[in-house]
């Protein structure tokens, strides 16, 4: 028999209500020379019945196996394909119907392994969104931090193999750890066509953030290690005025059983990447706190002059006072300037920061949230919206980003040329909505209590 072009596999756990849209797209492509394996990881709905059939469609190959998970799947489906190129389907999810076709036009050069487009985002019905369009990777980007989606990006097979195909010890996002593995030793390319429609209900699995968050910040952890060129150390400086200078500086507001400042303190001991902390404040109640609580030697104290804790002091100072304390600080690649004021913030989440430094060479990394609430300004006529409302076509470079109060990792040598907190190359780590939870007011207080309450039910 001829080998096809093209592999293609739906991998299908009881979404049998849209297992059939997902098989017709790919059977209806234009381009016809593939095979399709169709692997049921233990569906006890009515899948079975569904690919049942399709069994004698020559195109068709079925695999029936127990729940054995995403990324195994993936793997199995790799040893199974003949062809040159490769790529997955969910279940859930359908093509249109040039996807095929349009994907191959971006393997111009034997250098590229892996090939990505664009997507349709659609109800649970079928009903279009709107239209998610990347960045154009020719022309505009430099900074590989945003990966391609995990599904229906095609990969030249003979560089899968050649990097061990998936990593089967993550449940959940496998293509952002493929696409770190995949950068470093192959040329990608993206076009800005639509290649499927990407159904959001509430069984996505990229629903639950904050699993998914974590799971990317251990990916993170496992990368640094591997492609990190040197040995970098990194330390943290909380920065409090305490009440006595400012009233809204509240280190010993009660939240739960702990104070404020324990929160921060407590998430940063626990990170893999911190040295040292550097706890600089006016403060006696503060130190003697500290000095009581946390017998850690990667805890320092450093009483600040009340002329720098001024509210309208910049930091600058501070932060070169922390710099002096720090033994052999020319060993140290960055340091981080963390608030007490978001305690929800996770060690996995500072460990993220450091990682993204570590393995993409930014100069600074910001904590950010996604945000698809409309923004106005005022242009002295009138207010006015700094983007257009109800567009379907949403374009990845006006996509708006809010920077989570309390998290900036910064590199050292190049913070002491500008003396600027925000350097040129930005890269970021995005936060959850607990975990970017900023404590200024008693409602917020009360928002944070809740959550509180609810992780003790859990």
């Amino acid at each position: 028999m001829v080998k096809p072009k093209v592999s293609v596999y739906i991998t299908n756990y009881n979404y049998g209500k849209y297992l059939k849209q997902s098989i017709e797209s790919v059977l209806n492509q234009s381009f016809q020379d593939f095979e399709l394996i169709i692997i049921d990881d233990g569906s006890t709905d009515d899948s079975k019945t569904i690919i049942e059939s399709y069994e004698n469609n020559s195109k068709v190959k079925v695999v029936y196996q127990n729940n054995k998970g995403l990324t195994i799947s993936n793997n199995i489906a790799l040893k199974l394909s003949q062809g040159n190129f490769i790529l997955r389907l969910d279940s859930d999810d359908y093509f249109h119907k040039d996807a095929l076709k349009n994907l191959l036009t971006g393997f111009h050069s034997d250098e590229i392994g892996m090939v990505f487009g664009d997507w349709y985002e659609v109800d649970e019905l079928g009903d279009v969104i709107e239209r998610k369009q990347r960045h154009n990777f020719k022309k505009n980007v430099t900074l590989y931090d945003q990966p391609a989606h995990g599904a229906c990006t095609m990969f030249r097979k003979s560089c899968l193999v050649k990097i061990n195909g998936y990593d089967e010890s993550i449940t959940r996002q496998d293509g952002y750890e493929l696409w770190l593995r995949f950068i470093q030793n192959f040329k990608i390319n993206n076009i800005n066509i639509p290649i499927f429609y990407y159904r959001q209900h509430n069984l996505s699995l990229t629903k639950d953030e904050k699993k998914l968050l974590n799971t990317r910040a251990e990916i993170l952890e496992s990368h640094a290690v591997k492609y990190s060129k040197k040995n970098k150390k990194f330390f943290a400086i909380i920065p409090i005025r305490s009440t006595e200078i400012d009233s809204r500086s509240k280190p010993f507001l009660k939240l739960g059983n702990k104070n404020l400042i324990d929160y921060s303190v407590e998430e940063l001991l626990n990170t893999k990447n911190i040295s040292k902390i550097i706890i600089t404040t006016p403060s006696e109640k503060v130190i003697n706190y500290i000095h009581k609580t946390y017998n850690n030697e990667r805890i320092i104290c450093l009483k600040r002059n009340i002329s720098l804790s001024r509210i309208n002091v910049p930091l600058t100072q501070t932060i070169l006072e922390s710099f002096k304390v720090i033994d052999k600080i020319n060993s140290y690649d960055s340091f981080l300037l963390i608030s007490i004021e978001t305690p929800f913030k996770r060690s996995q989440l500072i460990d993220s920061a450091i990682n993204i430094k570590k393995i993409f060479d930014v100069d600074t990394v910001l904590g950010l949230r996604e945000t698809d609430q409309l923004l106005y300004k005022h242009n002295g006529k009138g207010m006015v919206p700094l983007q257009k409302e109800n567009v379907q076509l949403k374009l990845e470079s006006e996509q708006n980003y809010v920077k989570i109060q309390g998290l900036i990792l910064r590199d050292l040598k190049d913070y002491l040329k500008t003396f600027d907190l925000t350097g040129s190359k930005i890269g970021h780590v995005i936060f959850d909505q607990e975990a970017s939870l900023n404590i200024k007011s008693s409602l917020d207080l009360l928002f944070a209590e809740a959550i509180l309450k609810n992780k003790n039910k859990i």
